[in-house]
């Protein structure tokens, strides 16, 4: 049975406040060219005090940049004067971290035609005040609404007929799968409830009745408990669910003990019956266009799922909710057996929950299901159909294999960690996480050099070149003094070729390279992945050198045994079709180079979150294919896509950032 402990507080209402931090469902943006006027900075001041979540802001390109940024699973409240109004919604109307539009117009005579062609743009306000007004009412609506709180759902492409269905597998649906697989994966220590404590009294600070809770979960709480805990009306179960939306790396690295504990106590009291549940949810129009082109199809969600027995409080949670036809009345209809090989864990709450009525089924996180039809009846609510799925569905398992893999038992916590990360391209989590490490190590640590060479990595994707090399050759150098036979040698100088070559330095990157190679063949078979990895850096360092057929040579090579040895789709694969398309581009085969790059590109797609450094690179060669061939406005057009990822990821003095803006002033000079 599952344990209730004894609370030593009554059960109170979420203070409003809760939502006045950054870890809330809606942030309000606020532009205007006049924002540090004396008469506007005064009125910052005033409603700073009590929302904490307003993002203001001057210039309309730093404004666009950060909505851009917000996840997806977000929702962004637009207050915007009517001048950059008419410049900035046009091109962000339909990004679904949108939610809705209020127009400052202080001239009440301004002219209000072209804000009808936009039906997020709720009104139009001639006083700031009278904006916040509106703001607090909606808010006040909004916040008793549970079925208001998105869910984060990744998509893939994968249907029951697909043969190849590792090629089909969206990045953020492999992604989202991952970074749970690493949380669970890692192992609790002394100090990680502590520190997770400490963080919930730093966002709480300003909040009593959840800092009571704090103060009772840092006395009361153990594992067993997880269950209990989550089920309460405290800020535990929506700062968690916050965390998993929108990936929040420091939070959920923070909640990882918790989610472990959650993981287990839901495999012990797993439901043992095949179910049909309920869920209901508002959505917005872009989130049900996903899902409807999902039918057949899987999906992730990415947050624990609560869900009913009772279909007709699912539908009473819809009814009851205040929409304004922003949002979409959405059933789930979701049917789970629990016999199968490979399911996620669901758990009845009723016998621990505060409201047993509610006849709660809890799904675990990550939990994966497949569409199975979508249909819209006369009360205009939207009705999906979904089966909870296992990892061995359709050609999962070959996917799944290959990822956990690749993320050894031999790791320790926080370089596992790191290693995930970056692989998301989440390189400042990344470095953040491996400092700290190096900060918790002795000299003689036997990881310090797997620590060392993973922040050596993180720095070269930053383009920190001499920083990412000086600490590459301080791994080296720890390994070296160990006098291990060990392997992960070949790894720290296969690293500081690729550094050597992206700074020009080209023998010493052939040398790294190929003593890389020497210790992979004395350790590894001729068809490992490690192996296809050096015959790929030598490619490119010939192609470099404008040695063609040795390049084709050695990339050939490594396609072949990445072809051999990788699920269809892998993003290594990608890497060799874009380098091969790098090798026609420089014989001037611009076509057969386009080929190469698209089919790179199709690969990215499906196995690389969509703001992968990755892809912006593959982005950046179609653009110069289509540049050769003169056809400057694709060219303009995917020089652009490659702009908008690079602003996301990289510093404005990244060196591959500078190139992708010179790429786009010098072809904006033939476009007109």
């Amino acid at each position: 049975m599952i344990t209730v402990p004894d609370s030593s507080l009554s059960h109170e209402t979420i203070s409003s406040k809760q939502n006045n931090n950054n870890f809330g469902i809606y942030s309000i943006v606020w532009l205007d060219a006049s924002i540090n006027s004396q008469n506007n900075i005064d009125t910052q001041k005033r409603i700073q005090s009590s929302i904490k979540y307003l993002q203001i802001y001057e210039k309309l390109d730093a404004c666009k940049t950060y909505i851009y940024s917000v996840s997806s699973h977000h929702r962004v409240i637009l207050i915007v004067s009517d001048y950059f109004g008419q410049q900035l919604i046009p091109e962000i109307h339909n990004l679904p971290q949108l939610f809705s539009i209020y127009i400052l117009c202080k001239n009440e005579q301004c002219h209000h035609q072209w804000i009808k062609q936009y039906e997020k743009i709720k009104d139009v306000y001639h006083q700031f005040d009278d904006v916040m007004n509106r703001l607090r009412t909606d808010y006040s609506r909004r916040k008793q609404d549970k079925s208001d709180e998105p869910i984060s759902i990744s998509f893939s492409s994968l249907n029951k007929s697909s043969e190849k269905s590792t090629t089909e597998i969206d990045g953020q649906f492999v992604q989202s799968q991952l970074l749970v697989a690493c949380l669970l994966k890692m192992k609790t220590t002394t100090t990680d409830k502590n520190e997770f404590i400490s963080e919930c009294r730093k966002v709480y600070k300003d909040n009593k009745a959840q800092l009571q809770y704090v103060n009772e979960f840092e006395k009361e709480y153990a594992p067993e408990y997880a269950l209990w805990w989550y089920t309460r009306e405290t800020f535990l179960y929506r700062l968690l669910n916050k965390a998993l939306r929108v990936q929040n790396i420091d939070l959920l690295y923070l909640f990882g003990f918790y989610i472990r504990d959650l993981e287990q106590e839901l495999k012990q009291h797993r439901y043992s019956l095949p179910i049909h549940v309920y869920r209901g949810q508002l959505m917005s129009i872009e989130e049900l266009y996903l899902l409807k082109d999902s039918k057949d199809k899987l999906i992730s969600v990415n947050s624990l799922l609560s869900t009913t027995f009772n279909r007709e409080l699912a539908l009473m949670y819809l009814d009851s909710s205040n929409n304004d036809n922003m949002l979409q009345k959405v059933l789930f209809e979701i049917d789970a057996d629990p016999c199968q090989d490979g399911i996620k864990p669901f758990v009845d709450l009723s016998k621990i929950s505060i409201f047993p009525e509610e006849e709660e089924i809890l799904m675990m996180l990550g939990s994966v299901f497949r569409v199975i039809d979508i249909s819209h009846d006369d009360s205009n609510i939207w009705h999906i159909q979904m089966n909870l799925c296992s990892e061995n569905d359709c050609g999962l398992q070959k996917i799944f294999y290959h990822m956990n893999n690749q993320y050894g038992i031999n790791n320790t916590r926080l370089t596992l960690f790191g290693s995930v990360l970056i692989d998301m391209a989440n390189f400042d989590d990344a470095e953040k996480y491996l400092r700290r490490l190096l900060q918790q190590m002795s000299s003689q640590h036997k990881h310090l050099y797997k620590c060392y060479h993973a922040l050596g990595k993180v720095l070269f994707e930053k383009g920190d070149y001499n920083s990412s090399l000086d600490h590459l050759r301080k791994s080296l150098e720890i390994l070296e003094k160990s006098k291990s036979n060990n392997s992960h040698i070949a790894y720290i100088y296969n690293s500081i070729g690729e550094v050597y070559q992206k700074t020009g330095e080209i023998k010493l990157a052939l040398e790294s390279f190929e003593k890389a190679l020497d210790i992979f063949k004395e350790t590894f078979t001729d068809d490992h992945e490690n192996i296809a990895w050096c015959y790929n850096n030598l490619g490119i360092i010939y192609l470099q050198q404008k040695n063609f057929s040795k390049a084709l040579h050695y990339l050939m090579k490594a396609l072949n045994i990445k072809q051999k040895i990788l699920p269809d789709g892998h993003p290594c694969l990608g890497n060799t079709y874009n380098n091969l398309g790098n090798i026609h581009y420089y014989c001037h085969e611009y076509d057969q180079a386009l080929e190469k790059y698209q089919l790179s590109y199709e690969i990215f797609k499906k196995s690389l979150t969509p703001r992968h450094p990755s892809i912006a690179r593959v982005l950046k060669n179609i653009g110069a294919a289509y540049e050769a061939k003169k056809n400057f406005i694709e060219a303009k057009i995917n020089y652009e896509k490659a702009y908008h990822i690079r602003r996301l990821k990289l510093s404005l003095s990244h060196p591959d950032f500078i190139e992708i803006t010179n790429d786009i002033e010098r072809v904006s000079f033939h476009v007109k």
